[in-house]
């Protein structure tokens, strides 16, 4: 009994430590009976003074729960207004109304054209890649383009669920200044088969009617590509053509039908990409349906050989590699992982959390990497690494000062309020296992070993970093109630929120992405 005690106190200890290292990313709590604080005295604010010029002096000596310096000094004045950078589903601008045009293809494209592609998985996890966007950088090397990833998985053209206060599709494309809109949906909405088609022509006309109307760019309406789904894939662990191509064909018939009665363009990747996945060879899809390196190549050139009628030009991989990082930066930017910091309920209140100031410098850096593209795309040389040195620091922000020092397992102990008649042992501290800062979630096995998630990138990534977040394993090998021994069991995660056991000692991470 005494042992089961232990170790749930072990568990409470190292919870209270969590608290304790994600504490400025909890909100004040105030006691049920807790009196409003008074306001300070002249004496009290002098004090105060005091102790702050005090941290100042001695600020080099401390570190915070994430193992890096506190800077406790004081505050530079910082009056930039940085509003402008929260995009708003409660104040972001709508575009205003436009006279309709006509897309035909072969498709226009313009010098300085801004393309943004919507939609659901397919044209999501194409800027994993690159590659179609790769393929329209260097056919138009000279028009510098600046192409914006807005797809969202399992979107439809009427159900588009998105956290509280999010900006939506029109507003993001309105921020964005859209000049051409590469648009594809049609699976998701293929599932309700035969009996949906009629109502599925009558939400595909109203999307298209009300997309072709708006001037997103503040000047004309958009040039707009229909873009339909891809063929499923029979692999080994699911029959997915077999399932679903009969239904899909039926939908992209449709799309086909309503795209001309709209007056848009329309690009039929599901003809070449059946064709491609009934030869033998290599799987196209990672389950059948969501396309792997391969298939995206194979979808890439189809969809640009049914815009402009030609074969796409060859691409570099630094062209290519240049295009994911310049995606990764902007989905960051677009979609950052703690809405509810970024949009939601404090989003005024914590602002040591730099959420606004860091949606700028993503701005600059999406921008940094649309010159590189450009030049890349042009044949001119370019550093080996992208020149950022334009990005500046965020600003220092009162409520991230001092509140986050790391202290050592001791001194965290000592805080400690015990019922007597338990005991509190400690089991692992950062001390001898420094990996284990900034824990977010742990749970025993069935072999006594304790799993830890941590996360040094919580809340979100800030701009210029790359999460490494990680999933400890913290064993104890000789019986004496303390770990001995820590593995990585993984790593390079992004905010692992939490995991859970699986069969034959899986793991499965829940992370942002």
């Amino acid at each position: 009994m005494v042992t089961k005690i232990r170790n749930l106190m072990t568990v409470l200890s190292m919870l209270v430590l969590a608290q304790c290292v994600r504490g400025t990313q909890a909100e004040p709590r105030q006691e049920p009976n807790a009196t409003k604080p008074k306001s300070q005295t002249k004496a009290d604010k002098q004090a105060n003074k005091q102790a702050n010029k005090d941290r100042g002096e001695t600020s080099k000596e401390k570190q915070d729960a994430k193992h890096t310096m506190l800077d406790t000094g004081p505050l530079p004045s910082n009056n930039m207004d940085f509003s402008p950078f929260g995009i708003y589903e409660k104040t972001a601008p709508l575009p205003a109304q436009a006279e309709p045009l006509a897309t035909e293809l072969p498709l226009q494209i313009l010098a300085g054209d801004r393309i943004v592609l919507i939609g659901n998985t397919l044209l999501e996890r194409s800027q994993e890649f690159g590659r179609f966007e790769a393929f329209l950088q260097q056919k138009f090397s000279t028009h510098n383009l600046k192409v914006r990833h807005l797809a969202w998985s399992a979107d439809t053209i009427e159900l588009q669920p998105r956290p509280d206060n999010f900006a939506s599709t029109s507003q993001h494309m309105t921020h964005e200044q859209a000049d051409v809109v590469f648009a594809a949906y049609g699976f998701n909405e293929s599932f309700a088969s035969e009996a949906g088609l009629e109502l599925f022509r009558t939400k595909l006309s109203q999307f298209l009617r009300d997309l072709k109307s708006k001037s997103y760019n503040g000047r004309s309406a958009p040039r707009i590509v229909l873009v339909s789904p891809i063929a499923n894939e029979n692999v080994t662990s699911v029959k997915a053509a077999d399932k679903n191509n009969a239904n899909i064909q039926l939908y992209v018939t449709a799309m086909r039908e309503v795209a001309s009665e709209q007056s848009v363009g329309f690009a039929d990747v599901f003809t070449d990409t059946q064709r491609e996945m009934e030869s033998p060879g290599l799987d196209l899809t990672i389950n059948g349906i969501h396309l792997n390196a391969a298939g995206d190549d194979v979808f890439s050139r189809a969809l640009f050989r049914r815009v402009f009628n030609e074969e796409p030009p060859k691409i570099s991989s630094e062209l290519q590699l240049a295009i994911i990082d310049k995606n990764r930066q902007y989905f960051r930017r677009f979609r950052p992982l703690n809405t509810f910091y970024y949009i939601g309920g404090r989003n005024k209140d914590y602002g040591y959390l730099d959420f606004l100031p860091a949606m700028r410098n993503f701005d600059l850096m999406v921008a940094n990497r649309d010159r590189r593209i450009w030049d890349i795309a042009q044949g001119k040389s370019v550093p080996a690494q992208v020149d950022d040195s334009n990005i500046p620091p965020l600003p220092k922000t009162p409520q991230s000062r001092g509140a986050n020092e790391w202290l050592s397992a001791e001194d965290e102990q000592k805080a400690f309020k015990v019922d007597p008649r338990f005991e509190v042992n400690l089991f692992a501290g950062e001390e001898q296992f420094p990996e284990v800062a900034a824990p977010i979630q742990m749970r025993w096995d069935s072999r006594g070993r304790l799993w830890v998630s941590c996360s040094t990138t919580y809340p979100h990534v800030y701009p210029g970093n790359e999460p490494n977040d990680k999933l400890i394993i913290l064993e104890d090998s000789d019986g004496d109630g303390r770990a001995d021994k820590s593995t990585v069991f993984a790593d390079n995660l992004n905010i692992p929120l939490s995991f859970e056991f699986g069969t034959a000692a899986s793991i499965s991470p829940i992370c942002q992405t």
